[in-house]
């Protein structure tokens, strides 16, 4: 048998050609994606530059009660001064604060803790966008949606500056989000690499530890995947009631584990804004769980969250930066949800519009972006008490003797420690009350940026630093007597000179006791000429005067005296305690006679007279 003739194909019409068999246009629409792709970065960059500029305000910005909380204990580790407690939120965030510090040598570039502190906190609010961004591309949210949700999260700066809250739930964001970036690359892949799965949980782990209130998340994540999955209503309904014990009981364990005070103000915030952030957290979560099937847990698990740890009373504030992120994500993908279905028409139908559509939204992130710039630029910058640190270093070092002790908190003890203090009279000191030093020569101080406590007195004030003597030694009546006589018979000497104003602070007696003795026995001695009796800079008015400007002894002014000078300063060389004074200098008109401050002078005085 002979091979069958292979028939030809019949003759008909040629199919139309489409997309999938024609090479060159198969070639374009696979190589359009990439385009879009590459031109749809430009919005979340746009938006990460808005939120950039905008976060760089808070690096000017007015200081919060909160400041050094994390920068503080940062400092005394790297100075071996403190043990880390890793396993604590407190101790954790200091960890990686020390490490951001010693990489960077942030503490060496700022005059102030606080300063490198919130050049972190924006270092960290940047890097959770970029996270924020790309875990949100993984979900398969577009670009301009991303660029939104990146808006979002930034965009709460602008009603306060929670985003310069020192707390180590901003360590925890990163950490949480890294995880969710993360975790889609193990649910996408059939088979994920053991390497990423334990990044995952290390990932999960850490921002738990910064702040417990990621149990909270993640328990109302579960919860509600176990409420909402496909089973009869009766299971569905135990479901929900045991996952809503279980979220009251999390939320009391995470109380006990990490108390949080309900104070909006340590972040710069009040009452109504805590209100009007978790308002609209419950609002995004409900409709993301309504309108959005695929982050329908999300939303649960947001509204629960914020229900539980972010609305007054709770106010939260590691809960509200948790919720924060997942609340900007459900609006990038609401928006992607909002637009999907009116673009599709515009881009077949009316390319321009949604061309000039585009356009507008690039001239609002320009915009913002050029808003937020020249914000910036007029901002006046703040130094975060630099220059009242400073003062009262040089302070301390002047007017207290070398065995005098400065109290602080644990912060504020890092800070002047950084601004140049010497460590061996810092202090760490709680709220409980100081034993006063009575009848010693070194005074125990303490120094606060707030309220002086009851039955203190202020001896010094620096800018927003006060410093306080908690237990103050009143004169006594005796005493007060004393020195107005011994003020009187100086005044009365006809070899002493003085301006008319310090001669009335003369004779009231507020003058220390050493120097007006010291002054009586020269006055009666040479005869005495003052120049001025001047204050101690940062001391209040009514503290007792201990410095004294002599221009003239024996009627010859020092100026024009030299030799006369050096004999008055070895007369005063050879006094003693406790007339010998701390500190002699040459000054403009003669030579200028100071002594240091103790709790008690007139304890030192044993008989009123000159030296």
């Amino acid at each position: 048998m002979s091979e069958p003739t292979p028939r030809a194909p019949a003759e008909g019409p040629a199919p139309a050609a489409g997309p999938a068999t024609v090479p060159g246009r198969h070639r374009a629409g696979a190589q359009a994606p990439a385009r879009r792709l590459r031109a749809g970065l430009l919005w979340p960059l746009a938006a990460l530059v808005v939120v950039g500029l905008v976060a760089a305000r808070t690096l000017r910005g007015t200081p919060l009660p909160q400041d050094g909380a994390l920068a503080g204990p940062a400092f005394a580790v790297l100075r071996g001064e403190s043990e880390l407690a890793l396993l604590s939120p407190e101790g954790l965030g200091a960890a990686h604060t020390a490490v951001y510090a010693t990489a960077t040598r942030a503490f060496q570039r700022h005059g102030m803790l606080a300063g490198a502190e919130r050049e972190l906190l924006l270092v960290l609010l940047l890097v959770s966008a970029v996270l924020l961004w790309r875990t949100a591309r993984r979900l398969d949210v577009p670009d301009p949606a991303c660029a939104v949700a990146v808006l979002v999260l930034g965009g709460v700066g602008l009603l306060s500056p929670l985003h310069a809250a020192a707390t180590p739930a901003a360590f925890a964001v990163c950490w949480l989000l890294l995880a969710g970036w993360l975790a889609t690359w193990v649910v996408g892949s059939a088979r994920p690499s053991a390497a990423v799965v334990v990044l995952v949980v290390l990932a999960a782990a850490l921002a738990v530890l910064l702040a417990p209130d990621t149990v909270l998340l993640l328990v109302a994540g579960a919860a509600a995947a176990v409420a909402l999955r496909r089973a009869p209503v009766r299971h569905r309904v135990a479901g929900a009631l045991a996952g809503a014990l279980l979220l009251g009981a999390t939320r009391l364990l995470v109380q006990r584990w990490d108390p949080q005070p309900d104070a909006p103000g340590r972040w710069g915030g009040t009452a109504a804004e805590l209100v009007a952030l978790t308002a609209a957290l419950v609002v995004v979560g409900a409709l993301a769980a309504w309108r959005l099937p695929r982050f329908r847990v999300v939303g649960v698990a947001l509204v629960a969250a914020a229900v539980l740890a972010v609305a007054p009373p709770s106010g939260r504030l590691p809960a509200l930066l948790l919720c924060l992120p997942v609340g900007a994500l459900l609006v990038g993908a609401l928006t992607a949800a909002a637009t999907e279905g009116a673009t599709r028409p515009v881009l077949l139908r009316r390319p321009r519009a949604l061309l000039a559509a585009g356009l507008a939204a690039a001239l609002v992130l320009v915009g913002l972006g050029s808003a937020a710039a020249a914000g910036l630029a007029g901002d006046q910058r703040s130094d975060f008490g630099a220059a009242a640190a400073g003062e009262l270093v040089g302070w301390a070092e002047e007017q207290l003797p070398d065995d005098a002790v400065l109290l602080a908190s644990p912060v504020l003890a890092a800070e002047l420690a950084h601004a140049g203090a010497d460590p061996a009279r810092l202090r760490s000191a709680a709220d409980a009350p100081v034993p006063a030093a009575t009848g010693t020569p070194a005074p125990v101080l303490r120094v606060t940026s707030g309220a002086p406590p009851a039955g203190s007195v202020v001896v010094a004030r620096f800018g927003g630093l006060s410093v306080v003597d908690p237990g103050p030694v009143q004169p006594t009546a005796d005493q007060v007597a004393a020195r107005r006589e011994l003020a009187a018979a100086l005044l009365a000497n006809p070899m002493t000179g003085l301006p008319a104003a310090d001669a009335e602070v003369l004779a009231a007696g507020q003058v220390d006791p050493r120097l007006l003795s010291l002054l009586a026995g020269l006055a009666a001695r040479f005869g005495v000429g003052l120049q001025a009796l001047p204050a101690v800079a940062g001391e209040p008015a009514g503290a007792l005067v201990r410095q004294a400007v002599v221009g003239s002894i024996g009627g010859r002014s020092l100026a024009e005296d030299p030799a006369g000078a050096d004999r008055l300063r070895s007369y005063l060389a050879a006094q003693q305690e406790p007339y010998l004074p701390d500190r002699v200098t040459d000054v403009d008109g003669g030579l200028l006679l100071g002594y240091g401050l103790v709790p008690d002078p007139d304890a030192l005085i044993a008989t009123p007279g000159g030296g």
